[in-house]
């Protein structure tokens, strides 16, 4: 600030002093009476002073103008260079005595230099520009920094850096002149070439996987005019790609015929084929993909799959479509193989159920339309189970393959002919006009499938049964129609086999019937209607009662008592055993641990098991579940299942029935002698009891084999450690028979009917009363 004001000062001062001086001298002039030279010489003189120090004042405030200009462009140059995204420098010459340029220094730097140098101001500025940075001598760098001083001419070029302490791998530099030196502007470019190299190999791969791609692509403008295919397309096509290239539209490749009928005009003229129908929804921005056929140069058709998509412009206007099409040929016929695996029968080649319910269907609504009908025939091989045990399960898959290769003989080629699981068969009559007709078709099946068949050197005899039901006569619909011929098969098979049943008014009556106690069945529980009956079990060696069965009871509010032999194959049928059985389990357990505490006495308690409960996965836990509920030790409870049971011998019947065991109950078998059960089975599953079914007891007293069986299974028993009880004692003469017998315990109605639990423990307590009868019989 001083020295801004000293030149002023000074300026004031000799002006001032100059007008002192004017005015001295005029008064002087004026004193020695030289009036006007002097004040002439003093005014002049005053002046000439005056102007002066008004000629110093505007030549300092000139100078004070361009002083503060010049400081404020070098503020804005600092603010401009320190805030620029790039890095900046400024080197000034260095010149050796020839006034050569030998090197650059650096004259200033802005942050962005600093950055991208890893290094500070004060490391920098001053130094030479060969010592910081090293450029190979080849670049030739150095020579044409050098010509920009020189000639004054701009240079800009992209450098690849390779001074590992620069942080940047490429370099955009502008040089402009700047005095004796340059200014440079540096931009970190690396990420560009980067991207650009990856564009580079990217086009080069897009091109290399357009060309060598296993399937065919094409693209075509917007009028549908291939511009490119690939290697693929002409190997699919037969064309090569200068016959179609910018000459030929994409449908040349296509039947007109199918892009006529998928365009949806039914204009039966011709009409050419439409671009538009294979781009319909590409154009609007979904990929199309949809199978069609190939029309191939020679003019061989092939199944493909084409996806086409839209290519469009930045500015999102369609330039043109690319298709990429795959051969199918081979799909279609796996898909069509494995369609025909999928609805058809491996064994016999014959629909399956689902193809078979599709096509009835089919029938059902022409039949509908027409005002014909149809006639579903269900068949089953009788006894066919017997002859696949006997002779194996090959010889039973041939009997199997006949019995189809016979039914298709049998019928017309309009006919259904399908096998619907095991040995039952479906045959569908379409266009039949009259129940002679069905009934003349039911009895010729019958007698096709009569004659033996041959297999393994054997002839075997085997019969159908044939069930029959009409649309609409019968049945409204598919699912009635299939159910109500399967109730004439079972009506045919009742009635001896061998021969055809036409469902009937009566049995559609029966049907209903059996709908209704279906229906009332799956409520019997929820209200009520269910309970337990017990008849005793007896001791022959002691007289006291040692066990009770549980057998089921139903009782309907409306339908009244209902037989057991008429309610339990209906539940194990519909799979309603399976609740009822648990529901069976739980209350005998509780209900006998009752009766024990009630009576003190240890009773075994007895449930029956059905086959179809025997395959509960979970029956174990349902059992332990009961007695852990009940309190009953499971050493009294005891698993009745019957022979045919044991018969399916597998790995899992014997898991569940050893771990039955582990809980503490006891295993018996009832019916024992009915079945075709070894005694091998007797052995493997650890039986504790064998029942003789009540048809030998109440016969060994007139039937010397009925009488044999009895001795001969108390016998084995005994040899086995066994206990046997017999079932269906109803005289005083069987009991006697069995006593002879040394038969271990009996039940029966000469010994104590069933009886509800709240009555059994009366009836216990009058048997014991009466018990020297017993014991007089035994004597007798």
């Amino acid at each position: 600030m001083k020295a801004r004001v000293l030149p002023h000062l000074r300026a004031w001062k000799i002006g001032l002093l100059a007008v002192a001086l004017g005015l001295v001298l005029t008064e002087f002039f004026r004193l020695s009476h030289c009036n006007y030279f002097g004040t002439v010489f003093g005014v002049t003189l005053a002046m000439g002073a005056t102007m002066f120090t008004l000629g110093v004042l505007w030549r300092e405030h000139d100078r004070e103008i361009r002083r503060r200009a010049t400081e404020e462009a070098q503020s804005k140059f600092l603010a401009a260079a320190e805030t620029s995204m790039d890095a900046f420098v400024i080197f000034e010459a260095v010149r050796n005595a020839a006034d050569t340029i030998i090197d650059f220094r650096f004259q200033y730097v802005n942050a962005n230099f600093e950055r991208m140098m890893g290094k500070t101001r004060s490391q920098l500025l001053g130094q030479l520009r060969s010592t910081i940075t090293s450029v190979p001598t080849q670049s030739g760098l150095f020579e044409r920094l050098c010509k920009v001083v020189t000639t004054g001419e701009s240079m800009g070029e992209e450098f690849l850096i390779v001074d590992p302490e620069i942080k940047a791998t490429w370099l955009r530099l502008q040089v402009t002149k700047l005095g004796d030196g340059i200014a440079m502007t540096c931009c970190d470019i690396s990420g560009i070439k980067s991207g650009q190299e990856r564009y580079k190999h990217l086009l080069e791969f897009t091109d290399s996987v357009f060309q060598n791609a296993p399937f065919s692509i094409v693209a075509t403008d917007t009028e549908g005019v291939i511009t490119a295919m690939n290697v693929a397309a002409e190997k699919l096509t037969g064309y090569n790609r200068e016959e179609l290239v910018g000459k030929a539209p994409l449908t040349i490749l296509h039947d007109e015929a199918e892009l006529l009928a998928k365009s949806g005009n039914n204009d039966p003229a011709p009409v050419p084929a439409s671009f538009g129908v294979l781009t319909a929804t590409a154009a609007v921005g979904d990929l199309e993909e949809q199978e069609w056929t190939l029309v191939r140069r020679d003019g061989s058709r092939t199944p493909i799959s084409l996806a086409m998509r839209a290519v469009r412009s930045d500015a999102g206007e369609i330039t043109g479509f690319v298709g990429i099409a795959v051969d199918i040929t081979e799909r279609q016929q796996m898909l069509d193989y494995v369609t025909h695996l999928a609805t058809h029968d491996q064994l016999t080649g014959l629909m399956g159920r689902a193809l078979l319910r599709d096509k009835t269907v089919e029938a059902v609504e022409r039949a509908r339309r027409f005002g014909t009908k149809v006639a579903v025939f269900m068949l089953d091989l009788d006894h066919f189970k017997r002859i696949n045990d006997l002779l194996g399960h090959t010889s039973g898959d041939q009997i199997l393959v006949e019995a189809a290769n016979r039914l298709r003989r049998s019928v017309r080629s309009t006919d259904i002919v399908a096998r619907a699981g095991g040995d039952e068969f479906v045959v569908v009559m379409s266009d039949i006009t009259s129940v002679a007709d069905v009934d003349q078709c039911a009895a010729n099946l019958v007698l096709k499938l009569s004659p033996e068949i041959s297999v393994d050197e054997h002839l075997v005899k085997v019969t159908t049964s044939v069930g029959v039901c009409i649309y609409p006569d019968f049945a409204s619909d598919v699912k009635h129609l299939f159910k109500r011929a399967d109730a004439a098969m079972y009506a045919a098979k009742d009635n001896g086999r061998n021969q055809h049943q036409i469902f009937s008014e009566d049995m559609l009556k029966e049907t209903t019937d059996r709908l209704m106690m279906e229906h009332a069945l799956r409520h019997a529980i929820a209200n009520g209607e269910m309970e337990l009956h017990y008849q005793p079990q007896v001791s022959l060696t002691t007289g006291a009662i040692t066990g009770m069965e549980a057998l089921l009871r139903w009782t309907h509010p409306r339908l009244g008592k209902i037989a057991p032999a008429q309610f339990i194959p209906l539940a194990e049928e519909t799979g309603l055993i399976v609740p009822i059985g648990e529901w069976a389990f739980m209350m005998s357990c509780c209900e006998g641990k009752a009766l024990q505490d009630e009576l003190g006495i240890d009773l075994t308690v007895s449930v029956n098991l059905s086959p179809r409960q025997f395959q509960q996965k979970n029956l174990v836990q349902v059992i332990e579940h009961c007695l852990a509920k009940s309190g009953l030790s499971a050493s009294h409870l005891e698993i009745e299942i019957t022979e045919g049971m044991l018969m399916v011998n597998s790995h899992d019947n014997l898991d569940k029935l050893q771990k039955i065991r582990e809980l503490g109950a006891r295993i018996s078998i009832d019916d024992f002698g009915t079945g075709f059960c070894s005694f091998s089975y007797l052995l493997q599953y650890q039986v504790d009891r064998l029942k003789i079914d009540q048809s030998f007891v109440r016969q060994a007293e007139t039937d010397m084999n009925a009488a044999a069986v009895v001795r001969t299974i108390i016998a084995m028993s005994h040899g086995l450690n066994i206990k046997v009880v017999a079932e269906g004692v109803e005289t005083d003469e069987q009991l006697r028979f069995l006593l002879r017998r040394k038969c271990d315990e009996a039940q029966g109605n000469f010994l104590g009917l069933p009886v509800a639990a709240r009555d059994f423990a009366a009836a216990a307590r009058a048997y014991a009363n009466n018990m020297g009868s017993l014991q007089s019989l035994e004597t007798r």
